[in-house]
């Protein structure tokens, strides 16, 4: 008893372990407070709005649910367009100010939840696609709880101060030979040390992570814990059968765990090196090194290693792929870890744990060990050494693959151009209108889809530009039998430099397998809206598809499709890469694609602009139709023609309009 109490007063009070603990436990809820961001901000800035509709579907899939939903949906739609109509007939002139407030206020409430109700939608879209094992439930707490792999660095430098200066200590101080001589430095005190400290380690990781579990309930709230974990997008293609609480048990678990295995990793290597910086370095590495150098996220899981413990969160996901730009390629960057090989890493981990208390034990227990103790050392050490090096060796740095963004706008989506050449849309010939690309060196014309007039493929006129590359898309057929035919949607890519075509997205649209990203199963909800899309445009993570009300996109990653926008209708739209900039109600609204959020531009109201080089060029209706332009970087307007404009476009940096009192085209340089 004397012993063990002599050893937590070392650990606590003469190694400084207690002021370790205090600093990281501050530390660490400070951190919590100050750096934790809701997994999904939207539902945080809209609260009131998104459980309005949250309390009416929560729980499992149902019809009432789903009737629900689509209801709302009519009914958000049917404001949406007699709000645009009275806001169009106000700016006219058709219905005074008086009848534009009492018509407009009630459609006003209805359209107050919008947001909400666009939150509650996204997820409905998720769980439809898998109703017996996704529920409806408010995420953001369980999301931050669980739906990460980060490694806990502070966690981590807690241990190796807390461990590494058990032994350490020792040897710093020349005490080691000296307790090895006397009758309690033999093998009562080598265990009670490696108890004491693994009691320690033991206890703190179970309240760092009752802490995490605290501050999640206290600020989001973790109700539903039995809901099941696929509930959460994080681990949608998870096999796992296991609640939500079940997985926080299951993770917690295994965090002590790696936290032990750490601590022994700690223990052994400074009996064995009796360096303390040495040990600082060869067990951080052990874990960082795969940690940041491995090329696939799911390796750390299966080395026998505690690094996959302390996270443990990916033992519990599914497979995930993304598509490989340079071969056109499916690349796995997760899989799933089976139960089987999680019983062979928790083996090999269990002996290496035994084989190390083992050694601990024989070194620090006996004055024999003193002669033969530091041969022993560097005898143990070449495997922990070689160990180090092939996990050293296995890190690669993976390349990212980033375009060049463009201005797109939607009202010219049949033509673009890039330095080199000029695509549009051929009309001579009205029964055979297709797209030509001209060199504006040569003025030379050219057929761009060469495919073109295949009976088994239609090319939507719709292109998108971005450096060289050109992109199009197009519907291919296959005849099957003699009144069977199997479709396919494709957006293709065209490098401008060598003519080389590649597709970089597929979707099969007769059967129920996603042939792009990932094979989850998909309905004909889904398939339908394939057959409705007008345009897309694209950036070096998604690809948005806009459809005759909404916008959706897919992660060029995850393969995950979602509702991004809802616009109706779709008139003037733009984006410059970043930013999606669009009509609603007669005022232009920015839409971050990073950040998720909208902003409205103050002092404009319009139904047609275009976007050119960071500017806005809109028809102003508070002017009677004049030509604007709006500086989005020195955030200025000014008038450009004092004459009622009907229509306007934009070529070669000259803006041709239409006026509006004698229906004539007219012309002048930007």
């Amino acid at each position: 008893m004397s012993t063990s109490l002599y050893e937590l007063k070392k650990i606590f009070l003469l190694q400084k372990g207690l002021h370790f603990i205090l600093l990281l436990l501050f530390l660490k809820a400070l951190l919590l407070f100050l750096m934790d961001k809701p997994v999904n901000a939207d539902i945080e800035m809209n609260y009131p709005h998104y459980f309005s509709y949250l309390k009416e579907v929560q729980g499992s899939y149902s019809e009432i649910a789903e009737q629900f939903i689509l209801e709302e949906s009519e009914r958000i739609a049917n404001a949406k367009t007699l709000q645009q109509k009275m806001t169009e007939d106000y700016y006219d002139g058709v219905i005074e100010e008086a009848e534009f407030l009492a018509g407009t206020l009630p459609l006003e409430r209805v359209l107050q939840n919008e947001r909400g109700y666009e939150l509650i939608y996204d997820q409905y879209t998720y769980i439809r696609e898998h109703p017996a094992d996704r529920y409806f439930l408010y995420r953001n707490g369980w999301d931050g709880l669980l739906s990460n792999d980060t490694l806990d660095l502070l966690w981590v430098l807690l241990v190796v101060l807390l461990v590494a200066p058990v032994y350490c200590y020792e040897y710093e101080n020349k005490m080691d030979m000296l307790l090895l001589t006397v009758r309690k430095g033999t093998f009562q005190q080598s265990v009670c040390k490696i108890c004491m400290a693994l009691l320690s380690v033991a206890l703190l990781s179970l309240l760092m992570s009752y802490m995490e579990f605290v501050f999640f309930q206290l600020k989001y709230g973790l109700e539903h814990g039995n809901y099941p974990l696929q509930s959460l997008s994080y681990f949608a293609e998870s096999k796992k059968k296991c609640t939500l609480f079940e997985a926080f048990l299951w993770v917690t678990s295994g965090k002590v765990f790696g936290s032990l295995y750490l601590a022994l990793l700690i223990l052994f290597v400074s009996v064995c090196m009796k360096r303390y910086a040495f040990t600082l370095f060869t067990c951080t590495g052990i874990l960082l090194i795969p940690y940041y150098g491995l090329p696939l996220e799911s390796s750390k899981y299966n080395i026998p290693t505690p690094l996959g413990f302390l996270v443990s969160t990916g033992y519990l996901r599914g497979d995930e792929y993304r598509r490989d730009p340079f071969n056109d390629q499916l690349t796995a960057v997760f899989r799933e870890v089976s139960l089987t090989t999680l019983g062979i890493v928790l083996g090999i981990s269990l002996l290496l744990i035994f084989i190390m208390l083992l050694m601990i034990v024989i070194l620090r227990s006996n004055a024999w060990s003193i002669k033969t103790g530091r041969f022993r050392g560097r005898l143990f050490s070449i495997p922990l050494l070689i160990w180090l090096s092939v996990t050293l060796l296995s890190g690669c740095t993976s390349s990212d693959y980033s375009e060049q963004s463009t201005t797109y706008n939607f009202s010219t989506r049949s033509s673009c151009e890039n330095n080199n050449y000029r695509f549009y849309l051929d009309e001579t010939d009205l029964n055979n209108i297709h797209t030509v690309f001209e060199d504006k060196r040569t003025g030379k014309k050219n057929e761009f889809m060469r495919n073109a007039t295949s009976a088994l493929t239609r090319v939507q006129n719709s292109l998108f530009c971005t450096g060289s590359y050109v992109y199009y898309m197009k519907y291919d057929s296959e005849k099957k039998r003699r009144f069977e035919e199997q479709k396919w949607f494709s957006i293709v890519q065209v490098d401008m430099d060598n003519f080389n075509e590649k597709v970089i997205f597929e979707k099969n649209l007769n059967s129920e397998e996603r042939f792009f990203i990932d094979a989850k199963k998909m309905g004909n909800y889904e398939s339908a809206f394939f057959f409705s899309i007008q345009a897309f445009f694209l950036d070096d993570k998604n690809i948005y598809f806009i459809g005759p009300e909404e916008i959706r996109s897919i992660n060029r990653s995850t393969g995950t499709m979602k509702v991004v926008l809802r616009i109706s209708p779709i008139s003037s739209l733009a984006f410059d890469g970043r930013t999606v900039y669009y009509v609603n109600n007669s005022y232009v609204i920015k839409y971050d694609a990073v950040t998720q959020t909208k902003t409205t531009i103050p002092d404009i109201v319009t139904r047609d602009f275009l976007l050119e080089d960071n500017k806005l060029i809109f028809v102003n209706r508070k002017d009677g139709y004049r030509l604007y332009m709006y500086d989005l970087k020195e955030y200025i307007i000014r008038k450009l023609i004092d004459e009622p404009v009907m229509s306007f476009r934009f070529k070669e940096q000259t803006i041709y309009y239409i006026n509006k009192m004698n229906l004539k085209e007219y012309g002048f340089k930007l």
